[in-house]
């Protein structure tokens, strides 16, 4: 019988331990105008292998004005979000058949808009149920006013 720390080496093979935001990760509107309303990510946990697998516990994600300037990148915090995978509904709930998450996440009534065409740094933080993080950014940029079929987004 392999002791305790041997089996928590063997489990470790099929956990997390990175993440990857994904390319189809946008700005997008969930009630069905023009004008985004929030950010679908579309997020990606993977293995020491490089390849993907389900992820149970805390999710947290934060949406920043992006400094060009700064060597952190990050201005601004201007959202977040909280995502918890705890049980089979959940997983269910967010896992798709491309073995990958997707959380829409909406902003918070009174929230404010992104500006056209501006960049953000988009940052996603995985909390497993043990004292561990993995976290991932994402630089994503805001559809200009005229993607937006001539309707503004400020």
């Amino acid at each position: 019988m392999p002791t305790e720390p041997e089996q928590v080496e063997m489990l470790s093979l099929m956990l997390p331990s990175d993440l990857k935001i994904e390319p189809f990760t946008k700005f997008k509107s969930f009630d069905q105008d023009e004008q985004p309303d929030g950010i679908l990510l579309v997020l990606r946990p993977v293995d020491r292998f490089g390849d993907p697998v389900k992820a149970a516990g805390s999710f947290y994600f934060e949406l920043w004005a992006y400094n060009e300037s700064d060597p952190m990148r990050k201005g601004e915090r201007l959202a977040y979000w909280d995502r918890t995978i705890g049980t089979k509904q959940d997983v269910k709930l967010y896992w798709t058949r491309a073995q990958m998450y997707e959380f829409q996440l909406v902003w918070a009534a009174g929230a404010g808009q992104v500006r056209p065409g501006s960049k953000y740094l988009l940052t996603a933080t995985y909390r497993p149920p043990w004292d561990e993080t993995i976290q991932a950014e994402y630089l994503i940029q805001a559809p200009q006013a005229s993607e937006l079929f001539g309707k503004s987004m400020e």
